[in-house]
């Protein structure tokens, strides 16, 4: 009787501490993965926010103003955006970032995506066919859209370096000291 007693709380010991060690196991990997995602998500958002900064906003705006008001044909040539490969690879995990923080990353991917349905309408026939003042107008709420994104991507990049501490809020993924690029191309 004694044996069978000891071999139950031993057999019982024994899976407790299979399931806690399972367990610590398991949650290790979950810190992890939500770790990973956010580095993954932070290096995109500062990458694009990047390509946005290098373009002085308000003078290209002027810019494109005095050319669409000169030359009664001219259409600005809008690039197009790749697509968001990281936000896409993981928006099934997206739930397990923080609250605060899925908000403001799901916030800027949101007006990427409007920025991105922007330039293709700005990039079709029936813009180029639209009269100046339209197609100003056009632009400057194309300019705008930039600028929300930038506002919105930089709370999302705070959001994500609040989350992985200090050498995040430090770190940035693209060389700040190169040149820009001129995008008017006077």
């Amino acid at each position: 009787m004694v044996a069978a007693v000891v071999s139950a709380a031993v057999t019982a010991l024994g899976w407790f501490a299979s399931h806690w060690s399972e367990r610590r196991l398991e949650d290790r990997r979950r810190i992890e993965k939500i770790i990973d995602v956010q580095w993954a998500l932070l290096a995109e958002i500062e990458s694009n926010l990047q390509r946005y900064a290098e373009i002085d906003l308000d003078a290209h705006l002027a810019d494109m103003r005095q050319r669409m008001a000169r030359a009664k044909d001219f259409t600005p040539f809008v690039p197009r955006y790749a697509t968001e490969i990281v936000f896409e690879a993981f928006i099934s995990d997206i739930h397990i970032l923080p609250t605060a923080t899925i908000r403001d990353v799901v916030s800027y991917y949101k007006q990427e995506y409007k920025l991105r349905e922007l330039v293709e309408d700005l990039r079709s026939d029936k813009v180029r066919s639209l009269e100046r003042d339209r197609k100003a107008l056009l632009y400057s709420d194309y300019i705008w859209q930039i600028k929300t994104v930038l506002s919105e991507g930089e709370r999302a990049r705070l959001a994500l370096a609040g989350q992985l501490g200090p050498e995040a809020a430090s770190y940035h993924f693209n060389n700040q000291d190169g040149d820009p690029i001129p995008v008017s191309g006077t």
